[in-house]
């Protein structure tokens, strides 16, 4: 089933806030994610591995969160957008069951470089934890039609 779309591309414009999105991963989810993806990091799971790191409880990989900042990418330039760029920060762990916030803001909109009437969109993406601090802040690039 295809996703729908975040924001209208008539509203697309510098300065547009993208609507937000809400999640809480649990330690089943990251289980199902590390399980596909065949990491075997015991800090993703184990509280005390976790804890013998130096964090308060196994946390969400930063893999698991750029999957979630690429699908709400998607949301935005699917079906006839493209998927540029996406560079990330991770600047402190989320741990599961926390809630945390994705959102964005579109920074700068320019003609797309291959001149087919289209636009290159510029975006500033987030991941806000509960206490409103910033668990990782992206920038992306994306390709919409005109």
């Amino acid at each position: 089933m295809p996703l729908s779309r975040l924001i209208d591309l008539p509203e697309i414009a510098e300065g547009v806030q993208l609507p937000s999105r809400e999640l809480a991963p649990t330690i089943m989810d990251v289980a199902q994610f590390i399980g596909a993806a065949g990491f075997a990091i015991p800090i993703f799971l184990d509280p005390i591995a976790a804890r013998d790191t130096g964090l308060d409880a196994p946390v969400v990989p930063a893999e698991y969160k750029s999957a979630f900042l690429l699908a709400y990418l998607r949301q935005i330039v699917l079906p006839d957008g493209k998927i540029v760029r996406l560079q990330s920060g991770f600047r402190r762990p989320d741990y599961h069951g926390n809630r945390f916030t994705i959102g964005g803001q579109v920074t700068r909109v320019a003609p797309a470089p291959d001149s087919n009437g289209g636009r290159e969109v510029h975006l500033e993406l987030w991941l806000d934890q509960e206490s409103g601090d910033r668990s990782v802040r992206s920038s992306a690039i994306v390709l919409l039609p005109a």
